[in-house]
Order: C-alpha cells, then sequence, then structure tokens
C-alpha cells in the first residue's frame, strides 16, 4: 500500500483506489491544495471566482454518506465576522481514506461543497488555513479512523466576513469534475 506524503492528496475517484467509498453514496466534496491554484480566489460579496489550477494539479473527489455533509456560520460578535464549520460523513473507509483525514491539518487546503440546486458552497480564504477541529477524524465507536464504517470530520475556518461562502461552478462540460487533478490515468 503507497504511503500518502504531503502535500499530495491521493486521487480517490479511481475505481482501484477506494472501490467500496464509490458505492452510489450520493453526495460529494471537492478538496483542493492552495499552492495547486495558479493564483488566489477572489470574491465578490460572498462568492469566490472558480479556481484555475497548474498543469496537471486540480480538486480531489471524495464521496460522502448521503445527505450528512452541512455547513454552518456562526457569528463572533460585532465586527468579527464569522467562523464557518463544514461536517464531512464517510461511509465505507478504508485506510488510505483515513489516513489522508488524518493528514489535513498538515495542508493548506480547501473544500467544495457541490448542492443539486446549482450552488457550490466553499470553505476558503485567500489568508486563512481550512483546519480540522478538536484533532482530527473521528469515526462512530470513537476509535481513531481506520477501517471503520463511518468517519467524521470536523473543520473550520474563520474569522471570514460571511456566514457562507459560494464559489462559481466552472462552465466547462462536467462541471466541477472537469477540474479533477490528473491522476496519471491518461499516460
Amino acid at each position: 500500500m503507497p504511503q500518502v506524503n504531503c502535500p499530495t492528496l491521493m486521487h480517490y475517484s479511481a475505481a482501484e483506489e477506494c472501490l467500496e467509498n464509490l458505492a452510489g453514496l450520493g453526495e460529494v466534496v471537492y478538496i483542493g491544495l492552495r499552492g495547486d491554484l495558479t493564483a488566489p480566489m477572489t470574491a465578490t460579496d460572498d462568492t469566490y471566482t472558480t479556481p484555475a489550477f497548474k498543469a496537471g494539479k486540480g480538486l480531489y473527489k471524495f464521496d460522502l454518506k448521503e445527505e450528512a455533509q452541512k455547513i454552518a456560520g456562526e457569528s463572533q460578535g460585532k465586527r468579527k465576522g464569522y467562523n464557518i464549520t463544514g461536517t464531512m460523513v464517510f461511509d465505507g473507509v478504508d485506510k488510505k481514506i483515513s489516513k489522508i483525514l488524518r493528514a489535513l491539518n498538515n495542508l493548506d487546503w480547501f473544500a467544495i461543497f457541490p448542492d443539486p440546486s446549482g450552488d457550490a458552497q466553499i470553505l476558503y480564504d485567500p489568508n486563512k488555513k481550512v483546519r480540522i477541529d478538536q484533532g482530527g477524524a473521528t469515526t462512530d465507536t470513537g476509535a481513531a479512523a481506520a477501517d471503520d464504517r463511518i468517519s467524521t470530520v470536523n473543520f473550520i475556518i474563520g474569522p471570514v466576513k460571511y456566514p457562507n461562502l459560494f464559489v462559481t461552478a466552472p462552465s466547462a462540460e462536467g462541471g466541477w469534475d472537469s477540474l479533477l487533478a490528473d491522476d496519471g490515468s491518461s499516460e
């Protein structure tokens, strides 16, 4: 089994990488690394521009437990902005995904949550790091995440200006999948 070497994220949308985690779970999250962007995304009000990536770089797609994702903004008081907390729940987790979840605090990353309505929320700020809250991934047994049926990751960014942040979807055919990182399978 290959080791996870930060800051490289493994490409989990390839069936041979994690067959069980791709079993039609219904929700997805796209994770990107800020260092892979050609330039920081900029925002108008609460909506960021579509991310643009360096050659061969891009988003990484993770399948989530259906309807388990959520993002919530919490006010930090007058003129102090908001903390935005996101929750990802993974079902059918294997050791590779557990390893990457625990490694996320070492990476400068952002997360995009597409919505069936067409909107997409994002946890991103050009100057702030998204961090895993309370030490990392937990499981339904409370043990360290490894081959457990469900792993939950809570992550936070703040303070930011708006309680919800959005991102403009790519206009290319395939939507967010058109921005996936090259996993080397086309070579």
